[in-house]
Parts: structure tokens; sequence; C-alpha cells
């Protein structure tokens, strides 16, 4: 019987798992054996986690959902590769440690949200802690500003800053501007009042379309209530004001991060060819540099198009085709079939954002054409997306 080992539990991880009972099909415990190592009981379904700053949602699947079926789960921690030997170091939960021997390992470690300064200032939203510690401070300040006589809350407004123009930071600024509007008409205040300022280093938001579809997306947000500021470094966010590289200054009620994410720190202690952009490096088969039995896919593999060497980026988009063909790939290696599966990247262009529980964004672009849904069914499609990512079909 062949061991497959899969180390992590996000979308890349569980996405496999999904590949892998469809190719092995009711022999899953019986010719192959599959292993899912991640350090937690559950599945966290890091997307939304924009949502849980102002609404209540849960954002945890226990790995038995997708540990059927002869898969086995075993919570813990990589700690080290004995490659000769074709083993792993796994530490438990009661702190003992087991090798695990494999004779395919796939590592799916995923991301981590990038480390900010603490001198910076501000909240970053990187977990569910975070969350709630975003949430608190926005219901307080809620209630300050509601409290206001009117005069001064139309000299003051509600606002919020958001730094970060990536899918999260337009999610987040989004979110919390549709909520803020929400509460504020139902306390008969003019939800009007609210801005909610983004702060965006690059030239435009969604970089990867057209000038038009940039400019309809900042449009959207105009019309819930987000102020885009392209082009604008912040430098730092202390005592309710933002500092820009610009010289200007702006006072906000609070601060929020979206920083963006980059490969998990754990790759480093295994042992592992890194390329210059902090990957681990593959093969367009998804084969670790140099080690016959080990591959990496999802964010912590740099994993580029066969064809003309593009680099995948780091969402959940890229990540379950990249589990569907490796799931292919390792079925054909343990039949010893002859096969050619290489890496292509995601066939269309396409982006979804969510604009709030009710409206979103979806630009796909196909034989050089552009097209954008929007509204009521673009939230569909978003949270379409958001579900089918983790198997919540």
């Amino acid at each position: 019987m062949k061991n497959i080992v899969i180390v992590g539990g996000g979308y890349a991880g569980i996405n496999l798992l999904e590949g892998l009972k469809k190719e092995f099909q009711g022999q899953i415990g019986k010719s192959v054996r599959v292993i899912l190592i991640d350090k937690n009981s559950y599945h966290f379904k890091k997307v939304l986690l924009v949502r849980a700053t102002i609404r209540d949602i849960n954002l945890k699947i226990p790995f038995s959902e997708y540990c059927q079926n002869g898969i086995e789960f075993i919570q813990g921690e990589a700690l080290a590769l004995q490659k000769q030997n074709q083993q792993i170091t796994i530490k438990m939960e009661n702190e003992k440690t087991i090798n695990l021997h494999y004779d395919y390992l796939v590592l799916a470690f995923g991301s981590v949200i990038r480390e900010i300064s603490k001198g910076f200032g501000g909240i970053t939203l990187k977990d569910k802690q975070s969350a709630i510690e975003i949430k608190e401070q926005l219901l307080s300040l809620m209630e300050s500003f509601k409290a206001l006589e009117k005069s001064q809350q139309n000299q003051s407004l509600f606002k919020v800053a958001v730094i970060g123009g990536g899918i999260a930071g337009i999610e987040t600024a989004a979110e919390i501007a549709v909520w803020s509007k929400e509460k504020l008409a139902e306390a008969g205040v003019n939800p009007s009042l609210v801005e909610v300022l983004l702060f965006d280093a690059k030239d435009r938001l969604l970089p990867e379309a057209p000038v038009k579809v940039s400019e309809k997306l900042v449009s959207h947000l105009k019309n819930i209530g987000v102020v885009v500021k392209n082009k604008t470094r912040v430098s730092h966010c202390t005592e309710g004001q933002i500092s820009t590289n610009d010289g200007q200054k702006y006072s906000v009620g609070t601060c929020i991060i979206n920083p963006g994410v980059e490969a998990n720190p754990i790759i480093y202690r295994l042992g592992l060819p890194i390329s210059e952009e902090h990957r681990i490096i593959v093969n367009h088969s998804y084969q670790v540099k140099d080690e016959e039995h080990i591959y990496s896919i999802g964010d912590s593999a740099l994993v580029v198009d066969y064809k003309n060497n593009h680099p995948d980026g780091m969402t959940c988009k890229e990540a379950i085709p990249q589990a569907t063909r490796l799931s292919k790939i390792l079925k054909a290696s343990i039949n010893q079939t002859p096969v050619n599966i290489l890496h292509e990247s995601y066939p269309v262009k396409f982006f979804c954002i969510s604009l709030g529980p009710n409206n979103g964004f979806m630009w796909t672009q196909k034989w050089g054409l552009d097209f954008t849904i929007t509204g009521k069914i673009g939230a569909r499609i978003r949270n379409y997306t958001w579900e089918l990512a983790s198997l919540q079909k």
C-alpha cells in the first residue's frame, strides 16, 4: 500500500483530498493510504475573514467532514524531513513526536498574513481574534458617533481607514461601509455620513484588469461609501490619525490593515529549495526541485505555467486546479501509467469581489472581451466561489 501524506488543510490540501477521492474511487484505505496533517482540527475559511469583522459567521469546518471514506487525519505540526528515509517528523498535540513514512509527500502549507511592525498602529486583519477586535472597536465607535449631536456628526463623519488595496482590502472596506450605513440608518442617522477611506500604494485597484474595469470598480465602491486613495502609501496610523507619504493627514475612528500574504515560514525549516520569491521551487508537475517523492502546491509553492513561465497567484482560485492536476499525477505515478500532465495557468482572467452581503463585482476576460457582473448576481457568484473553494457545494 502506497502512503500519500498531505501536510496542510487549507484550500489546496482539502481540494487535493477531493481529487484523490475521485481518482481512486473506493481504493483509499485499500490500495492507497491517504493521510492529512494539520496543526488545527478544522479547515479555516480564510477568504471569509473580511466578513467576520462585522458579522457573526462560522469560519471553521471540522476536518472530519473531509476525512471520510478511508482518509486519515492527524492533528500535528511538521517539524523536519528525513528525505533519505522518506519520513516526516510530526509534533503531536501532546508535544510528542512521531516519524511518518511517505511514498508521496505533498506540502500544502499555504500562506500567512504579512507581519506589520507594532509601531505602525492600527489592527491587522489576520485571524478570527483580530476580526473580533475590529468588530468590537467598530461597535464602540458606532455608539460614540450615534451619541453625538447632529451638528457634530455632520462635521466629523463616521470615518474608518482600510490600508491595502488587494481583494481582501477592497472587500473589508466594502463590508464595513455597508454595515455602517445599515447601523446608522437603523438609529435614524443619515447613512451618507459614512466614509471608508481605502489606501492603496498601487496606481489603481485591480491592475490585472483594463483601466476601464478598475474605474468601474472604484465607481461602485464610491456608491457604497468607500473613497479610494491610490498611489498613497501610509507611513503610520496612530491616535486616530493616518499619515501618508505625500504629507497628508487624515482623522479616522480606526484603521484596519490588509497587508497581503506570504508563504508560510515553516518552509524554511525543512531544507527545501526556496525561490527569490520565498516560495518552494517546483517543476511543472508540482514536484519539488531535486526531490522525487515530494510535491508542493498552493500559496507555499512557486508554480509556473509550462508554456510561458507565468507564476500563479496566491489565491484559492489557483490552488484548486493545481490540486485537481496533482491528484491525477499521483494516481498515474502509483499505477505506473505514463502521463504528461503539466501546469497551466487559470484558463481565463477572472476576479470576483464582494461589495457587501448583497452586492458583488465580477470581471472576466475572454476572446479579448471584458465582461462585468455586479449587484445581487455578482454577490451570488462571489458566495458560490467562497463555498466552492471549501467544498461546501
